[in-house]
């Protein structure tokens, strides 16, 4: 084994330590160790302070969108939002019930709004084909109480549904966040919207009351009213007139005045009988001077058998003149055993006289009082006629003189008043000169009586026609009698008038027989294939008369006509002409 030692291996030199470098070894090993020192600057640049150096940026991050900075804008005021979409749908839903909602967000009002609408447009369209199909039993619902009821209240729930769908459209439609002002605006353009249609529907649902109780205070149940001339109707069937072939209605007029009544009782001062033909509607006129004497009555009744020579007796002959009959048998105590039951025992007696007349059995009466006839036609605005002589309101044949005239004139406007001393005024002239004038009133009512009249004063107008109506007609016979007037509209219409020396009648000795031939001669001409004797004539005594002037107030449909009472028919045309004397 070899002792010898192996050589070492040299060491690494170290660098000298500070302390070396600082006492001098360092000029050895400076060179080696230390790092070449840099340039120095000169002593002048090397006194001057160093400046800093910049620190270096840190880079970030890049952000997120998540974390991205939100952008504050300087507030502004929001806009309010705009109410003519609402009202604009709420203005559809008043024009057509509930239209508006097909514009609301909630899907159960647009089904509303589907559904309504055209539940409204069939029910109208109903009501439109039930009046055009058949518009004498549609026209009848006017005169039944308890369809006038029923339509009352119908029209009430109409109108609280349609203003509920006005209301409720500009609610669900409205947008939200609207300020005091378009609250208050919207409020108000619903309340107007609303009072469009309540106010009319309510005036609708009062006419309908008004004319329920027009019609009952008129027109009595059949069972409350015996009347031994009234016919029994079958309203039921097809054709309520079949076994009826003429109807014979009894119109008359009386003067009302408080004073003639309490001290006269009733006075018919006028006398018609219209004869209707109930199959074609031919309607004759016959008009009995209100002083004729002598009347008989039908052979076998109970007044034949008190009065066999006619009604006549001792006194004043004006108390036995045909006017009179009504007030001796209901308010003379001589005669109150006669026709006992009849609920209008003098309307009963004045049926049997006309009958005994004419020869026409009476079947009803419809008796008109003048004052109420007064306020009628002031209720209308007054009525226009001719007037061809100078009239005299009041004055009498006892001296007592006139407080005023209506002058002659074409077109003359007349008040209730004027126009009630146009139909009776008779002390510068004759009864059948008075009986014309009559005509002619009537018939410038029912000419001037149009359906804007009608409604704008139509309570005044049933009030009126409450007070001035009596009748023994029942409220069952009134839809039958409705649709019968259509036809008779539409029907010739004819005039009979009994003037002295004019068929068959004379004031002092009338004779009855021919007077009953002349009229049983004048309904058997009604066939429409016959043309009449002179112009179609007379509406002066039916409401459902057509008018016979021309359509310019005051021209004559034949200007060169005087009135004049003649054999057979007259036309009321002629009558009504203006033709001064």
């Amino acid at each position: 084994m070899n002792d010898e030692p192996k050589p070492s291996r040299p060491r690494r030199a170290l660098p000298p330590s500070d302390e070396a470098l600082s006492s001098g070894v360092g000029d050895l090993y400076g060179p080696v160790f230390r790092p070449a020192a840099s340039p120095q600057p000169p002593r002048a640049q090397r006194s001057a302070p160093e400046p800093e150096p910049e620190p270096r940026p840190t880079p970030k991050p890049t952000p997120r969108v998540d974390d991205a900075p939100t952008v504050v804008r300087a507030p502004h005021p929001a806009k309010e939002p705009s109410l003519r979409r609402s009202i604009a749908l709420t203005a559809l839903s008043t024009v057509l019930p509930g239209a508006g909602l097909l514009g609301a967000r909630s899907g159960t009002a647009k089904v509303v709004g589907a559904v309504v609408p055209l539940a409204f447009l069939g029910t109208i369209a109903a009501i439109g084909w039930s009046a055009f199909s058949n518009l004498g039993n549609f026209a009848g619902f006017a005169v039944d109480p308890a369809q006038l009821r029923r339509i009352s209240l119908v029209l009430v729930a109409i109108g609280l549904v349609w203003v509920a769908l006005i209301a409720g459209t500009h609610l669900l439609t409205r947008p939200k966040g609207l300020g005091p002002s378009k609250r208050t605006t919207g409020a108000v353009a619903v309340t107007v919207l609303s009072l469009v249609i309540s106010a009319p529907v309510a005036v609708a649902a009062r006419y309908s009351f008004d004319q329920q109780k027009l019609v009952e205070t008129v027109f009595a149940d059949e069972a409350e009213v015996t009347s031994s001339s009234r016919p029994t109707i079958a309203v039921e069937e097809d054709n309520p007139w079949e076994g009826h072939p003429r109807l014979n209605i009894l119109l008359l007029g009386a003067d009302g005045a408080k004073a003639r009544s309490d001290e006269n009782g009733i006075r018919t001062d006028t006398i018609m009988v219209a004869s209707i033909n109930t199959s074609t509607g031919a309607t004759d006129i016959v008009q009995i001077p209100r002083n004729l004497q002598y009347a008989p009555f039908p052979e076998g009744s109970e007044l034949a058998e008190l009065f066999p020579d006619g009604f006549r007796g001792e006194g004043d002959p004006a108390e036995w003149f045909i006017n009179a009959l009504w007030h001796t048998v209901e308010d003379s105590p001589w005669y109150s055993e006669v026709l006992q039951g009849q609920t209008y025992r003098g309307a009963e007696a004045l049926k049997q006289g006309v009958e005994g007349i004419t020869g026409l059995k009476v079947d009803y009466f419809v008796l008109l009082d003048i004052d109420g006839v007064q306020r009628l036609i002031n209720a209308m605005g007054g009525v226009t006629v001719n007037i061809n002589d100078r009239l005299p309101i009041g004055g009498d044949s006892s001296g007592r003189r006139p407080t005023g005239y209506l002058e002659p004139g074409p077109d003359q406007h007349l008040n209730g008043y004027e126009a009630m001393w146009y139909a009776r005024s008779r002390l510068e002239s004759s009864d059948y000169d008075r009986m014309a004038r009559q005509s002619c009133l009537v018939n410038a009512i029912i000419k001037q009586a149009n359906p804007a009249t009608m409604l704008t004063s139509y309570e005044a107008i049933a009030a009126a026609g409450a007070d001035m109506v009596m009748t023994d007609i029942p409220q069952q016979v009134l839809q039958p009698l409705v649709e019968l007037s259509l036809v008779v509209k539409d029907a010739e219409i004819e005039r009979l008038v009994f003037a002295p020396g004019k068929n068959g009648y004379d004031y002092a000795n009338p004779d009855f027989e021919t007077m009953r031939e002349s009229v049983e001669e004048a309904i058997s001409d009604d066939e429409p294939s016959q043309a009449p004797s002179t112009p179609a004539s007379t509406a002066e005594a039916s409401p459902s008369d057509e008018p016979t002037q021309s359509e310019e107030p005051g021209q004559s449909e034949s200007p060169t006509a005087q009135p004049t009472f003649v054999d057979g028919s007259q036309s009321v045309s002629d009558a009504c002409a203006y033709n001064p004397k």
